[in-house]
């Protein structure tokens, strides 16, 4: 089902208009009564450093130097991707012929030369047994382990098959988030106060907990969500997920600045609210970028354990109306 928006307003945790709280069946429906709505809220400055950790100075400055692809995420509008059932046989494939590469064939090599030095027969009788397991296993996996190194350095256009396609969108000029079909066309677009961000867990064969935050619609049966995990993955503490929530209601909220994180360093000036706070508490334009990934490090670790103490999130929010 797709839907258009009548209206593009953006998110105002200051002026909004109330909600109903009509709860419809279908998957909004079936997700408040498994799983755990978090709140609409004052956002703080908490962010999800689980969300960011992965990317350091050094992969932010490489990403700066490529003027074809954009940033993911920047003033505008945070864009998810994913990637295709191919690129994931892809990677699995690259990861099997290294383990072959750096594993099993040295060792080959290792036993048939210490064979050679100390065992009986000669070179004779182990010769054919070196030429068939480099002509037959050695060159044919050395072809794809340098397909993956290329591919690697950013040279795509060698696996067209590795394109990635869209996920979800969350606009925050609009405010409006739009989920993606598998075949990348548009499934629905709606205001980002008319969904309810709910946390449900499962356990693993291991015992461990699987967690899913998705952003539900309220008013529509639905049978999928925006799945905001995706951008921490499904294994981390419940409170990760409340941080994660808190920076995308930041973001989101063009009341206040954005989220103080490192991806969206370079367009805090092009954010009029995000500009002027940080001409006031006289913010380094470059305070994430100029970081060794070693200082980035060590400072996200220091965050992290700062915000174990706080608060995940501020005062929260009535978004409905009283019935």
């Amino acid at each position: 089902m797709n839907s258009k928006v009548m209206f593009n307003k953006p998110f105002n945790s200051s002026s909004f208009e109330l909600q109903s709280k009509r709860l419809p069946n279908g998957l909004v429906g079936k997700l408040l009564s498994k799983g755990k709505v978090f709140p609409f809220a004052i956002a703080t400055e908490t962010i999800s450093t689980a969300a960011v950790k992965d990317f350091p100075p050094s992969a932010m400055r490489k990403a700066e130097k490529d003027k074809i692809k954009p940033l993911f995420w920047n003033e505008e509008e945070l864009f998810q991707e994913s990637f295709s059932m191919w690129s994931q046989i892809y990677f699995m494939f690259s990861a099997l012929v290294r383990v072959f590469l750096f594993l099993f064939l040295p060792l080959f090599y290792i036993l048939l030369f210490v064979g050679l030095a100390f065992g009986e027969g000669g070179w004779d009788e182990r010769k054919q047994d070196f030429y068939d397991v480099t002509l037959y296993i050695f060159i044919p996996l050395l072809i794809p382990y340098l397909h993956y190194k290329l591919v690697s350095q950013g040279y795509f256009f060698l696996a067209p098959f590795l394109r990635s396609k869209p996920l979800f969108r969350l606009n925050r000029t609009e405010g409006t988030v739009t989920l993606y079909k598998d075949n990348g066309e548009v499934n629905f677009t709606h205001p980002f106060i008319e969904f309810d961000c709910v946390l449900m867990s499962s356990p693993t064969a291991q015992g461990h907990l699987n967690y899913v935050l998705t952003l539900a619609h309220r008013y529509n049966n639905y049978s999928v969500g925006v799945p905001l995990h995706t951008l921490i993955g499904s294994n981390q503490m419940v409170a990760e997920y409340h941080r994660l929530w808190n920076m995308i209601q930041r973001y989101m909220d063009v009341s206040q600045p954005m989220p103080d994180i490192m991806v969206l360093e370079p367009s805090r000036s092009r954010d009029a609210i995000t500009e002027a706070h940080d001409k006031c508490i006289k913010r380094p334009t470059r305070y994430w970028r100029d970081m060794s990934d070693e200082e980035f490090s060590e400072t996200i670790e220091k965050i992290r354990q700062e915000q174990e103490e706080n608060p995940s999130f501020g005062h929260v929010l009535n978004i409905f109306k009283d019935d």
